[in-house]
């Protein structure tokens, strides 16, 4: 048991595993208007010892790692259809419901010829 006792009073040692469990607070507080130089004042003041871009890494790693975590993965690709095909058909494949829209914004292509358009040299 005091081998346990002891391993819990371990203190972090480093800056971003110890700034994890304050981000939370930290978002709301600059969420109620705090500016970043004073929450890192006061980090500081707390023993962190951040310069300012260290502060301002840790708290983009944070944002991008939540960010990335809260959504679902995109499909990408085709999904095909594996039944059985009663009319001899290929199986049919289907694009994501992303996918079709992103191929809608698509703007016109056209057709080119290297040998160029004879007529508009005239």
């Amino acid at each position: 048991m005091k081998l346990e006792e002891a391993l819990r009073q371990l203190k972090i040692g480093r800056k971003a595993k110890r700034l994890q469990t304050l981000w939370p607070t930290i978002e709301e507080k600059l969420a109620e208007g705090v500016s970043h130089a004073e929450i890192l004042g006061l980090l500081n003041e707390n023993g962190f010892n951040l310069t300012e871009r260290t502060y301002k890494s840790y708290l983009y790693r944070y944002r991008k790692r939540r960010r990335t975590t809260s959504k679902q993965p995109a499909r990408i690709g085709f999904t095909e259809n594996t039944g059985p095909q009663s009319d001899g058909a290929p199986l049919a494949a289907t694009w994501p419901a992303s996918a079709e829209i992103e191929r809608q914004k698509r703007p016109p292509t056209f057709d080119f010829d290297p040998r160029g358009n004879p007529e508009l040299l005239k």
